[in-house]
């Protein structure tokens, strides 16, 4: 997974600008955490994809996400965590259908860390805070593997 991270080109081309968007940086967030899911499903299971789907999207829905960023808040650094505190105020253009307000802040919050961590390349410390967050989803649901 480490390997994937490093190798996209001009990682080290990032502007200070791009680290300064919350939203961008939960937009990159997003896909990184799902990505990180799909993959570690992926390679622990024998399951079809439309099972690894069903459970993947419990990793990454909303309200997952923000119970994993509030137990995660003291393994953050001031830098992350001000992050999240800016991610959390910043004016949301939309919500998730079937997450709360609060979640879908603390989610996008979480998302922006994880851009932000990764942006930063700092691949080894995101690669450390992904794999904290889907061992404690991970706790809370139930893995079936039929």
């Amino acid at each position: 997974m480490k390997e994937l991270f490093e190798k996209l080109d001009n990682i080290n081309d990032v502007r200070e600008s791009q680290l300064k968007n919350v939203l961008v940086l939960a937009f990159v967030g997003d896909s990184l955490y799902t990505t990180f899911v799909r993959t570690r499903l992926a390679v622990q299971s024998e399951l079809n994809s439309g099972a690894l789907n069903k459970i993947a999207n419990r990793f990454v829905k909303a309200s997952s996400q923000a119970k994993v960023y509030n137990e995660l808040l003291d393994k953050f650094t001031e830098s992350e965590l001000d992050i999240g505190r800016r991610a959390r105020n910043a004016k949301l253009h939309h919500s998730a259908k079937n997450a709360t307000l609060e979640d879908y802040k603390d989610a996008t919050s979480l998302e922006s860390i994880l851009g932000y961590i990764y942006l930063s390349g700092k691949i080894d410390r995101l690669i450390e805070i992904m794999n904290l967050c889907y061992e404690l989803v991970e706790k809370d649901i139930q893995l079936v593997d039929k």
